[in-house]
């Protein structure tokens, strides 16, 4: 009996004061006060505690108390009710869950621009393109990444063999492209050289500006990396090998 009661968040003092009531039937607090050994105020403090829960009752005779427990069936009313908050809660947690993914795929909709400085910056946006493990795209690629790094470049190359992770590079006639394995290369006349070394992988685009610090500038954006691919699309078909 006393681990059923617990189940409906009855306290120790509460099980053994109820519990007490149901041998003695309805009775004054002072036999119930004799029958617990507990302290009078203890007890007057529980009984109250029951009432409020609807377990128990009193009626007054001779301007004295006789304390009794409710209609057994009390206890499937709290399990109903028990019941009707656990399926509030549940229909709340899915409003919360539906609002926050929602917020999610707001998130994901936005550009979000990122900007790396120096030899750190630069080993962070390549182990991204690591990290995301998709094949990518170079516009402008001309082997300076290499020539900065050639140890880190190495152990990179390595990560990406071990991913099969491909790449398409379109360079300018006269670049030293890094003829890799997994590196497919064409060449577009030195005259449209870029600027900047152009990376599309994933939903990114990373835009290497090479000067002294070197800067890169990431955009995290779906429609952006689509436009970018787009383009280099473009220039592949006019390429030559």
């Amino acid at each position: 009996m006393t681990t059923m009661l617990e189940e409906f968040g009855l306290t120790n003092t509460e099980e053994k004061v109820y519990l007490a009531m149901l041998k003695l039937g309805s009775t004054p607090a002072s036999d119930i006060i004799k029958e617990t050994q507990l302290h009078r105020t203890t007890v007057y403090d529980v009984l109250n505690r029951l009432i409020s829960k609807g377990l128990v009752s009193f009626i007054i005779k001779n301007k004295i108390r006789y304390y009794s427990p409710t209609n057994p069936s009390k206890f499937l009313d709290i399990a109903l009710e028990e019941e009707k908050k656990a399926e509030k809660k549940q229909r709340a947690a899915k409003r919360i869950i539906k609002y926050i993914n929602s917020l999610k795929k707001e998130q994901k909709h936005k550009s979000i621009v990122q900007i790396f400085v120096g030899i750190d910056g630069e080993k962070t946006v390549m182990d991204d393109i690591i990290e995301t493990g998709e094949d990518f795209y170079i516009i402008g690629g001309g082997g300076t990444f290499r020539a900065s790094m050639p140890i880190y470049t190495e152990q990179w190359a390595m990560k990406r063999r071990k991913k099969n992770i491909r790449a398409k590079i379109i360079s300018t006639e006269k670049n030293e492209a890094p003829k890799w394995k997994l590196n497919e290369i064409r060449y577009i006349p030195k005259e449209y050289q870029a600027p900047a070394v152009t990376f599309v992988y994933g939903n990114k685009v990373a835009i290497f500006i090479h000067e002294e610090p070197i800067n890169i500038i990431v955009i995290e954006s779906t429609k952006v990396a689509r436009a970018y691919k787009n383009y280099f699309n473009l220039l592949w078909k006019i390429a030559k090998k």
